[in-house]
C-alpha cells in the first residue's frame, strides 16, 4: 500500500536532540534576569551612598559617617559577592 505525502509524518533531522533549543533559550532568559537583578543593586547602593552618608554626616559626625558607611558597604559587597 503507497501513503500519501498528506499522511506522512515528517523526518526529524539525525543527532539534534529534542528540545535543546528551548533549554537554550531558557538559560539565556534567566541570565538576563539575573543581570537585572545585579545592576538594581548597583542602583540600591549608589542611591545608599548618594543619599546615607551626607545624612549620616549631619545626624553623627563624620568619623561615625565614614566609619559606618565603611562597614556598611564592605557587609554589603561581601554578601552580594559571596559564592552561593
Amino acid at each position: 500500500m503507497a501513503t500519501s505525502a498528506a499522511t506522512r509524518r515528517p523526518v526529524k533531522a539525525p543527532g539534534k536532540p529534542p528540545g535543546k533549543g528551548k533549554a537554550r533559550n531558557g538559560r539565556l532568559a534567566w541570565a538576563g534576569r539575573i543581570w537585572a537583578v545585579l545592576w538594581v543593586r548597583v542602583a540600591l547602593l549608589v542611591a545608599l551612598v548618594t543619599l546615607g552618608l551626607p545624612m549620616a554626616h549631619a545626624l553623627f559626625g563624620e568619623v561615625v559617617a565614614l566609619l559606618g558607611g565603611a562597614m556598611l558597604l564592605g557587609f554589603l559587597l561581601g554578601r552580594w559577592t559571596a559564592r552561593r
